[in-house]
């Protein structure tokens, strides 16, 4: 197996690819700036089809228990694929890469890494005191986000059950989901995308954190909404209290946001890995820490709720809310504590 090191910048970093029919071929690929600190790692000469895993290591040894998969992203988006990493005097880290023959389903969109913009200004009409301040936040990895809120239909093929409290019809968004349910749904479709031979290296489904949420959401934008700031034509995007049953909708029938996510604005509010708390230097509507977020306003709800700085609904993690669902991503591991 082709393997070689290189030092830069005070980091140091290995190419390597395995998995491959040909070793050799594919390769990580490094890029320095001489004017800024970011080093870019991507890879070169992947094949056509399938996904690139690219794995951290603190030591060089390729089998060890240190891996880690902090970034993916499938073949043909090896373009807008690079992933920057910020070095730190006398840093060591090594690198890998992996690359598996698969294809994942169309209803998961992959996001590149990327910064933004998160919380709301101190002018943005309705907001709340929990958006400020504006902060610069970074998301580190690629992943995918799944296009629609889960189904009652997905749910009850993973789980077995709907808890929904409207009467069951395959393309409504499943509700009155706990947070611990949302999370066991997906375990469960973790493993089941496992034994499929359908699941990245290193990856697992499992809720957005709250900054992967917003950034998605926002799609690159900086407005109230990913349209822009007027809610004249929020009903094209989102359900809410105008344009709503007074409950939740079928999927997927409004206008997608830029990067092709639908009902990110209303329908459901929708739970996010991450407790609640104050953003640095901000200020919050609890502080016990018990409280999961919940992202994106819901039907019965007016426009402000709505926007993609709110996050003024978080509540206890086993509250079985008629306007709480859930979507959720396919992403690196993160350990996270039940509470």
């Amino acid at each position: 197996m082709p393997y070689s090191n290189f030092h830069l910048t005070s980091i140091i970093l290995s190419m390597f690819a395995f998995i491959l029919q040909s070793p050799g071929q594919t390769k990580i690929h490094l890029k320095t700036n001489k004017n800024s600190n970011p080093i870019s790692v991507t890879a070169i000469n992947p094949p056509e089809n399938g996904l690139i895993v690219i794995w951290k290591s603190n030591t060089s040894l390729v089998n060890n228990n240190n891996w880690k998969a902090i970034h993916a992203f499938p073949t043909s988006k090896l373009n807008s694929a690079e992933l920057h990493i910020k070095s730190k005097t006398g840093e060591r880290a090594f690198f890998k890469l992996s690359w598996q023959p698969i294809t994942l389903p169309d209803r998961l969109v992959w996001i590149s890494p990327g910064e933004f913009r998160m919380g709301s200004p101190n002018n943005e009409a309705g907001r709340f005191k929990d958006e400020g301040p504006v902060h610069s936040a970074f998301v580190a990895h690629g992943f995918w986000m799944e296009r629609y809120e889960i189904t009652q239909q997905r749910f009850q093929n993973i789980m077995g059950n709907n808890p929904s409290s409207t009467e069951f019809k395959s393309d409504l968004p499943v509700n009155r989901v706990t947070w611990h349910e949302a999370v066991q749904f997906c375990e469960k479709l973790t493993n089941l995308s496992r034994s499929n031979g359908q699941l990245p290296l290193g990856y697992a489904y499992r809720l957005p954190t709250e900054t992967e949420w917003e950034y998605a959401c926002r799609a690159g934008t900086n407005n109230a909404y990913s349209y822009g700031n007027s809610i004249d034509t929020l009903s094209e995007y989102g359900w809410w209290a105008k344009n709503s049953g007074n409950q939740p909708e079928p999927v997927g029938k409004l206008k997608p946001n830029p990067w092709g996510l639908y009902d990110m604005h209303g329908n459901l509010f929708e739970w996010c890995l991450d407790s609640y708390n104050a953003y640095p230097g901000g200020k919050a509507f609890s502080s016990t820490g018990n409280m999961k977020v919940l992202r994106g306003g819901a039907y019965y709800c007016p426009s402000n709720i709505l926007r993609s700085a709110c996050r003024a609904e978080s509540q206890e993690p086993n509250y079985r809310w008629i306007l709480a669902g859930f979507r959720v991503v396919l992403a690196p591991k993160i350990t996270q504590k039940n509470n």
